[in-house]
């Protein structure tokens, strides 16, 4: 894959306001304080993490987040592709119109990409698609648009990726049991007991050249759905392997040369399984240093490739410690973990359905938000 920079980001999110807040928080260790919600059947409170204030509306947050993303780049944007990632897209605005209307109505339904042509009109995008892969959906963005980029397509592509509360998304993960009773986000802890759903909004410039204020390099990455079964991967790991050893190939990156595995991390029991035995098979005993932010954002579903991605990129002067890394099913970090700015970095996104993605990107020197 030709290597594209990730020129300019934004993330609103639980930990903060902004991209700076939040990687500020946590390099500190702080954790949100999360609302919660009612799942119907069981009559019981589950947590759920709403982004940071100031409160507004998903239009305002959108464009606003467009707009922090482009910064002082050149407004001329008929270059310039967007792609908009989500696991919800439009089921907000459908369930406020059952909401107002007593009862969902066959009219109701609007196209899955009318949001994103309405930001291309406000804005003058070249064009605008929308990509919905569960979990993986921002990490997919990122790489399809790393290729329009390399095929010389486009000269820019703005990736946006949300997630909204949406009552689909909590009821559904609660009927499923996967969402935590406890409250306590434990990924690959042996008595976990599931995920803390988030909301967050996350952009970034995509480009061939650096700009001013790059981020990072995305080196390569790859994708694949695991057709083995209708909901979940092998939880033996060879899914994961191979579609880590895919995205390293083509980055031209060897697995003793990562420096840092941001794991998937839900908490939930099968894809943990999945993906310690996907790290283990790639890496086997010379295991890179380890990380999982799930705790700090929470499962920000289909936003998790781009809005993990920054923070870590953020943040890698400090990583913060784990105070159950002792009991991990894997070698988590019981201390603050610092990484090199310029190290090979391997994001994993392993979703609902089967669809894994794997990113290989390098931080730049000197990088801000």
């Amino acid at each position: 894959m030709t290597p594209v920079y990730l020129q300019r980001g934004a993330l609103h999110c639980a930990l903060g306001a902004d991209l700076a807040a939040a990687g500020a928080a946590l390099q500190r260790g702080e954790r949100p304080r999360p609302d919660s919600f009612q799942l119907h059947e069981l009559q019981q409170a589950r947590p759920y993490l709403r982004v940071a204030a100031p409160a507004e509306s998903r239009e305002r947050r959108l464009n606003r987040l467009i707009g922090e993303t482009l910064g002082d780049a050149e407004q001329e944007l008929s270059d310039c592709l967007l792609i908009l990632a989500s696991t919800g897209l439009d089921i907000g605005d459908l369930e406020n119109l059952a909401r107002d209307n007593g009862g969902f109505l066959p009219e109701h339904s609007t196209p899955l990409d009318l949001l994103a042509d309405l930001l291309r009109q406000e804005w003058g995008f070249a064009a605008a698609f929308t990509l919905n892969t569960a979990c993986t959906s921002a990490a997919n963005a990122l790489l399809y648009g790393a290729r329009l980029l390399g095929a010389g397509l486009y000269s820019r592509v703005l990736v946006l990726a949300f997630e909204t509360p949406s009552a689909i998304a909590q009821q559904g993960f609660g009927a499923l049991d996967l969402t935590s009773p406890s409250g306590c986000y434990r990924p690959f802890h042996p008595e976990r007991d599931g995920l803390i759903l988030g909301e967050a909004y996350a952009a970034t410039l995509l480009g061939k050249a650096p700009g001013a204020t790059p981020l990072a390099r995305l080196l390569g990455g790859f994708s694949a759905c695991d057709t083995s079964s209708l909901t979940t991967t092998r939880e033996d790991g060879s899914h994961i392997d191979w579609v880590m050893r895919q995205a390293l190939r083509s980055a031209g990156v060897a697995a003793r040369q990562v420096g840092l595995v941001k794991l998937h991390g839900t908490a939930t029991g099968a894809n943990d399984r999945a993906e310690e035995n996907g790290v283990r098979l790639l890496f086997g005993d010379a295991l890179p240093a380890l990380c999982v932010l799930k705790p700090w954002l929470g499962h920000t579903l289909g936003a998790c490739g781009l809005s993990e991605s920054l923070l870590m990129l953020q943040s890698l002067a400090r990583l913060p410690a784990l105070d159950y890394a002792d009991a991990a099913m894997l070698p988590l970090n019981g201390e603050p973990l610092t990484v090199a700015t310029d190290a090979y970095l391997l994001a994993n996104f392993f979703g609902f359905g089967g669809n894994n993605a794997s990113l290989v990107l390098q931080g730049c020197a000197g990088a801000t938000a």
